[in-house]
C-alpha cells in the first residue's frame, strides 16, 4: 500500500484502545462485585475467594513479558485482537463455573487472555502515533483504567441484582466482540509511524533482550509499580466486600459509591500526562510524594468508621495513585527505543500485575486470621506504598527521549 493511501486514524484507534481497556475492567470487576454472591452460592471462605481473585492476576502477570515480546515481533494489531477474543471467551465461561477448581482455572485463563493486551495496546500507540504525541496518547489511553473502575461497578452492580452472577458474565463478554470489530475497522488502511511500517514479524538482534533485562531503570519502575499495585489491586479486589460486609452497604449502592474515587482518579490520570511531559525526569519527585500520600490515606482508611470518610480517603488515594501509574505507563515511550516499547512495558507491567497475585491472597488471609477485621489488611497496603515511595527516590532525575540499549540507565 502506498503511503499516500494511508489515513491518519490516530484518534479513532486511540478511542478503540481506550474502550477496550474499559471493557477489560468491566470484565475483571464483575467478579469482585459478585464475590459475596459467589461465596454464598458455592460455600467459599474468604481465603478461597482470595485465591480465586488471585488466579486472574497469576495468568495476567505471566503474560506481561511474553505479551510484550509477541507485540514487538508480530505487531500490535494481531495481539490486540487475539487478547480481546480470548478474554471475552473466558469471561463467558466464568458464568459456567461449577467448582472451586474450575473457577480458578477459568479465571487464570481469563488473566492469560487479558495479559497480552497492556503491552500490545502500548505498542499500538508507538505504531499509530508520531513520537512527540505518544506520551499524551498513552496517558489518555491509560486514564481508561480509572474510568473503567468507575463505569464497571455502575454497570455490573445492577446487572448482578437483575440477572444473577452467572448471567452477568455471559452478557458482558459480548462487549469484547464489539471492540474487535471497532479496532479492525479503525486500523484498516491507517497511517503507521512505527519503523516496522508493515507491522510484519521482526527479527531481533542477538542479545537485544538481555540488554533490555539489564536495564536498571526498568527494574526500579517494576518495583515501584509492584508495591503501589499491592494497594491498588487490594482495594480493587476487596473494597466491595468490605463495604457490604462491614458497613452493610447493599449491592445496588456499591456501584455508585465505588465509582466516586474512580471518577476523580480519571481526571487525575488525564492531567498527569501533560504535567509529566512538562517536568520531565523531575516527575520522579511527584512519584515519591504521591506514593507517600497514598500510604497516608490507606493508613487513615484503616481507622475510619463512616462511609463518607472512607470514600473521601480512598478518593484522595486514587488521585495520587493515578499520577504514579501515568508516570510508569508512559516511561517506556520516553526512555526506550520504539522497537522494544512493547517488551519494556511488559517487563514493568509484570511487576504491577504480580502484585495482583499476592495482594488478594494476603488480604484474604489477614481478614480470615483477624476474624473478619480489615484493619491490618489496610495497614499492609499502606506499608507497601511507603516502600514504593522509598524506591522511587532512587530513580534517575534526568530524562532522555531515547535510551540506548547499550547505555547504563544509571547514567541518565
Amino acid at each position: 500500500m502506498k503511503a499516500s493511501e494511508l489515513k491518519n486514524k490516530g484518534n479513532i484507534i486511540l478511542a478503540a484502545l481506550f474502550f477496550a481497556w474499559i471493557v477489560s475492567y468491566v470484565d475483571r470487576t464483575a467478579i469482585s462485585l459478585a464475590l459475596v454472591n459467589i461465596g454464598a452460592d458455592m460455600k467459599f471462605t474468604e481465603s478461597q475467594l482470595g485465591i480465586i481473585l488471585s488466579a486472574f492476576f497469576m495468568g495476567y502477570a505471566l503474560m506481561q513479558i511474553p505479551g510484550g515480546w509477541l507485540a514487538d515481533k508480530f505487531g500490535s494489531k494481531k495481539v490486540v485482537i487475539s487478547a480481546i477474543f480470548i478474554w471475552s471467551l473466558f469471561t463467558a465461561l466464568t458464568g459456567l463455573a461449577w467448582s472451586f477448581t474450575s473457577l480458578i482455572l477459568i479465571r487464570f485463563l481469563f488473566g492469560v487472555g487479558e495479559g497480552s493486551y497492556p503491552s500490545a495496546s502500548t505498542k499500538a500507540i508507538a505504531t499509530y502515533f508520531a513520537s512527540e504525541k505518544r506520551t499524551k496518547a498513552q496517558s489518555s489511553m491509560m486514564s481508561s483504567n480509572m474510568l473503567g473502575g468507575a463505569i464497571a461497578p455502575i454497570l455490573c452492580a445492577p446487572l448482578l441484582v437483575w440477572l444473577g452472577w452467572r448471567h452477568v458474565f455471559w452478557v458482558i463478554s459480548l462487549l469484547g466482540i464489539i471492540i474487535i470489530i471497532w479496532f479492525l475497522w479503525a486500523t484498516h488502511r491507517a497511517k503507521i509511524f512505527h519503523t516496522n511500517t508493515a507491522e510484519q514479524p521482526r527479527k531481533f538482534e542477538k542479545g537485544e533482550y538481555k540488554k533490555l533485562l539489564r536495564n536498571s531503570y526498568l527494574w526500579k519502575l517494576l518495583l515501584v509499580f509492584f508495591f503501589v499495585n499491592i494497594a491498588n489491586w487490594g482495594l480493587f479486589s476487596w473494597m466491595p466486600t468490605y463495604l457490604m460486609k462491614v458497613h452493610n452497604v447493599n449491592l445496588s449502592s456499591i456501584g455508585f459509591i465505588s465509582a466516586i474515587p474512580a471518577i476523580f482518579a480519571t481526571f487525575g490520570m488525564m492531567i498527569s500526562g501533560p504535567i509529566i511531559t512538562k517536568i520531565g525526569g523531575k516527575a520522579k519527585y511527584g512519584v515519591v510524594f504521591s506514593a507517600a500520600i497514598l500510604a497516608t490515606m490507606l493508613f487513615l482508611m484503616s481507622n475510619a468508621q463512616s462511609i463518607p470518610l472512607i470514600i473521601f480517603y480512598q478518593t484522595i488515594a486514587m488521585v495520587f495513585s493515578s499520577f504514579v501509574i501515568s508516570f510508569i505507563f508512559t516511561a517506556p515511550h520516553r526512555v526506550m527505543e520504539e522497537h522494544v516499547v512493547g517488551s519494556a512495558f511488559g517487563i514493568v507491567n509484570f511487576g504491577g500485575q504480580a502484585a495482583g497475585v499476592l495482594s488478594p491472597i494476603i488480604m484474604g488471609s489477614l481478614i480470615s486470621y483477624t476474624g473478619g477485621s480489615y484493619h491490618i489488611a489496610f495497614i499492609f497496603l499502606a506499608v507497601s506504598c511507603f516502600l514504593a515511595s522509598i524506591i522511587a527516590l532512587t530513580l534517575p532525575i534526568k530524562n532522555k527521549k531515547q535510551v540506548s540499549m547499550t547505555t547504563s540507565v544509571s547514567k541518565i
